[in-house]
């Protein structure tokens, strides 16, 4: 088995300032992030669409989904999974902890 990179947790604020159905952005070393609330679960994506790389910051949450707004991709939070065309690759999905009411993004570590 691979031995997995080290933790690296970055703190992106307070998970209380996120209200469900909602989500943020944050950038952690010049990539950019959505920081995503579905009822009590938090989710960490990239905010880049893989068809036209374009930001699904720009787009909106339904469920445990979030739509790019250029062309109407849905990608599932969970999984990165594309659920519509056009796009045909998924997202990268991060891991998320919450600690103390804070969310602890690992941006080398894939969900």
């Amino acid at each position: 088995m691979a031995a997995q990179p080290p933790e690296q947790l970055v703190d992106i604020g307070a998970a209380a300032d996120i209200a469900p159905g909602k989500f943020v952005t944050a950038k952690v070393d010049g990539r950019g992030y959505i920081i995503a609330r579905v009822e009590d679960r938090y989710y960490a994506v990239e905010d880049n669409c893989t068809h036209e790389d374009y930001p699904l910051s720009y787009g909106c949450l339904d469920g445990g989904y979030i739509k790019c707004s250029l062309h109407g991709s849905w990608f599932s939070l969970e999984t990165g999974q594309p659920q519509e065309p056009p796009a045909e690759e998924p997202i990268a999905t991060f891991r998320l902890e919450v600690r103390d009411g804070r969310l602890l993004l690992d941006p080398a570590r894939a969900a």
